[in-house]
C-alpha cells in the first residue's frame, strides 16, 4: 500500500483526488491549515476516519513548513501538491504580498522538505493552471496553440506596474511554475515532478459545502447559469474558455506518479468550451429549462488545446469525457444542495 501525502485537501480539487486516492488503496496524508477543517471533513465523510491521516500546516508558505510532515512519515511514497493561492478577493492587487511569495514559497518549501527529508519520495504531482500560458483574451488564444512548449507572455514586472489582481493571479501562477522547473534542473532531486494546467474545473463536489453562497469559483460559474434567467435575463459572459472534469484532472495526478512516461513533464489538459455551451446543455435537465436565461450570443475564437501528448500519455483522461457530462453532473449535485438546505 502506497502512502501519499496531499496538500489542500479540504478544496475542490484537493478533496476530490483525496477520495480517488483512498478508492485506489493509497494510505493517505492529508495537510489542512486547522484542525477546525480535519474536522469539517471528517463530519461530511465519516467513512474517511479510519483511514486518512491528517496533519495541520497552518501556513504552507512559511520555510520549513513541511518539514515536520517528512519527519513524522519518512515512508511517503509520492506527494499531490494542490494548495495554492486563491484568486478570491479582487482587492488583492499586491503581486507580491498576495500572489507572488505565496505561489513560489509554497511550490519551493514543499519541494525542498521533499528533497531534504522525504528519503523514499518517488514522484510528485502539482495541480498548475493554464493561466501560466494564457490569461484567456482572445487575440491571444487566437493566435497560437495553447501546448506544453508555451508561456504567459507577461512577467512579474508586468504584473507590479498593472496592480490588477487577475493578471497578478496569472503571472503568480507562471512564476510558482517556473520555480518548479528552476528546482528540477537546479537540485536533480531523486524524484520525478508532473504539473497538470488546468483550465476551468468543474464536475461534482467531494467537499463539504455549508452554503450555495460560499461555492468554489468555477462551480459557482454554473450555478449563476443555472440562474441566469432571473438574474439578468442571459447567459454570462464566458471568463474562460476551457474546462476539465475534476475528476479526470484527479485521475490524472494518480497516474502521474507511476507513468514513466509523465516524469518531469508539464502538460496542458481540458477542452475548449463557452458558457452559452453549458447553457444548453443545462436546458435538458427539466427543472433548469426555465431558469437558464437566453444565450449571451457573445462569441469569441474556440482556443485550440495542445493535449495530443496528454492523451499519448493518459490516453482517455487526456481527452477528457464529454463535457455535458460534466455541466449535468454539477448542475444535477447542485439542485440536490438546493433541495437539502431547504428542509
Amino acid at each position: 500500500m502506497p502512502t501519499t501525502l496531499i496538500t489542500g485537501s479540504s478544496g475542490f480539487v484537493g478533496s476530490t483526488v483525496l477520495a480517488q486516492l483512498l478508492q485506489h488503496g493509497h494510505r493517505v496524508i492529508a495537510t489542512v491549515r486547522s484542525q477546525r477543517s480535519a474536522d469539517g471533513m471528517l463530519s461530511a465523510h465519516p467513512e474517511w476516519k479510519d483511514v486518512l491521516i491528517f496533519s495541520v500546516v497552518p501556513d504552507f508558505t512559511k520555510p520549513g513548513a513541511f518539514d515536520t510532515v517528512f519527519k513524522e512519515y519518512p515512508e511517503i511514497d509520492y506527494v499531490i501538491h494542490v494548495a495554492a493561492p486563491l484568486l478570491d478577493d479582487p482587492a488583492n492587487t499586491d503581486f507580491v504580498e498576495h500572489f507572488e511569495k505565496p505561489s513560489v514559497l509554497g511550490n519551493s518549501g514543499l519541494l525542498t522538505s521533499a528533497h531534504t527529508l522525504g528519503k523514499n519520495v518517488k514522484a510528485i504531482a502539482i495541480t498548475g493552471s493554464l493561466n501560466a500560458i494564457t490569461t484567456g483574451a482572445a487575440e491571444d488564444v487566437s493566435s497560437r496553440v495553447l501546448g506544453n512548449d508555451q508561456w504567459l507572455p507577461l512577467d512579474r514586472e508586468d504584473a507590479i506596474k498593472l496592480q490588477n489582481s487577475f493578471i497578478s493571479y496569472c503571472v503568480g501562477k507562471k512564476v510558482a511554475e517556473k520555480t518548479v522547473w528552476k528546482f528540477v534542473e537546479e537540485k536533480k532531486p531523486s524524484f520525478t515532478v508532473t504539473n497538470f494546467m488546468p483550465p476551468l474545473i468543474f464536475g461534482p463536489m467531494v467537499q463539504k459545502v455549508s452554503s450555495l453562497d460560499r461555492l468554489n469559483f468555477s462551480t459557482n460559474q454554473i450555478y449563476s447559469i443555472m440562474n441566469s434567467a432571473k438574474d439578468n435575463g442571459k447567459v454570462p459572459a464566458t471568463v474562460f474558455p476551457g474546462s476539465i472534469d475534476v475528476r479526470d484532472l484527479a485521475e490524472m495526478h494518480i497516474a502521474a506518479l507511476t507513468n514513466p512516461a509523465a516524469a518531469n513533464k508539464r502538460f496542458v489538459v481540458g477542452q475548449p468550451m463557452s458558457f452559452d455551451e453549458i447553457a444548453d446543455h443545462l436546458r435538458k435537465i427539466p427543472e433548469l429549462k426555465e431558469r437558464v436565461g437566453e444565450n449571451s450570443g457573445i462569441v469569441g475564437p474556440v482556443p485550440r488545446f495542445g493535449v495530443d501528448e496528454a492523451i499519448e500519455v493518459f490516453g482517455d483522461l487526456g481527452r477528457g469525457r464529454p463535457k455535458g457530462e460534466t455541466f449535468t453532473d454539477t448542475a444535477k449535485q447542485l439542485l440536490e444542495l438546493e433541495r437539502a438546505m431547504k428542509k
